[in-house]
């Protein structure tokens, strides 16, 4: 029963495999890292240069006689709160991930349960969803913005409206790169972890395939009889002990 357990249809080569998707797991989960902070900092610089205030549907005001641009109805707070809080919830998660790769590799644990990597498919399915919906926050909240402030300011772009000033004591000279890098961040990181969903799916499924043989398998009853002969010996030792009734 001892030399059942330890008998293992994975090789060398698919060890090696499985550690190689982990070292790809282990740097996607460090981009992603990345691009949950980048998020949250640009988002949160942007809305301190504005005062505090959410600019997401928000709308803007212009001062002709003072050429000056305002804020006439600011977006809700919890937009831009919903944005950081899951942009920094990933990449907590991301940290703790990689960190504990990072230990059980010195410790020489690189395999995980099935019941683990179904718990991660759920968080990653739960992370997609959620970057799913902060890129669109980002992307139709912002384009309002910036259609109110084209508007008022008859400006072709919202890129030509960073060099207007505005009232103190907001400062919106970079207000369109900062949101437009948070969005490319916000989409970098939800294809990152459409890829990670697809690591931990491929490892699932060799994980089943990499199980410990029975004794009614086919490949265990082939190498326990060793091709013929008595039950529970294998080949070599037939060699050593005849099977054969002695003279």
């Amino acid at each position: 029963q001892q030399l059942q357990e330890e008998f293992r249809v994975s090789g060398p080569g698919q060890k090696m495999a499985c550690s190689s998707l982990l070292l790809l797991e282990l740097l996607l989960y460090g981009a992603a890292f990345i691009c949950g902070i980048v998020t949250a900092a640009l988002v949160t610089v942007t809305q301190g240069e504005f005062g505090g205030v959410c600019i997401l549907y928000g709308e803007s005001r212009w001062n002709a006689s003072a050429r000056l641009l305002g804020i006439a109805a600011p977006g809700s707070a919890s937009h831009c709160a919903f944005v950081d809080v899951v942009s920094v919830l990933i990449a907590v998660y991301c940290f703790c991930t990689a960190f504990y790769f990072i230990y059980a590799y010195f410790l020489e644990e690189n395999t995980r349960s099935a019941r683990w990597l179904t718990c991660c498919l759920a968080t990653s399915a739960a992370f997609l969803l959620l970057l799913l919906a902060c890129g669109c926050l980002i992307r139709v909240g912002f384009s309002s913005f910036c259609r109110s402030v084209m508007e008022q300011t008859k400006a072709k772009s919202c890129s030509k409206a960073e060099t207007l000033n505005w009232t103190s004591p907001i400062r919106g000279s970079k207000f369109n790169q900062n949101f437009s890098n948070a969005e490319t961040a916000t989409w970098v990181n939800f294809f990152l972890w459409v890829l990670i969903a697809c690591l931990l799916l491929v490892q699932r499924r060799r994980g089943r395939n990499d199980q410990t043989l029975t004794a009614a398998d086919p490949e265990w009853t082939t190498a326990v009889s060793g091709g013929g002969g008595a039950p529970g010996r294998t080949s070599e030792t037939d060699h050593l002990i005849p099977s054969g009734p002695r003279p």
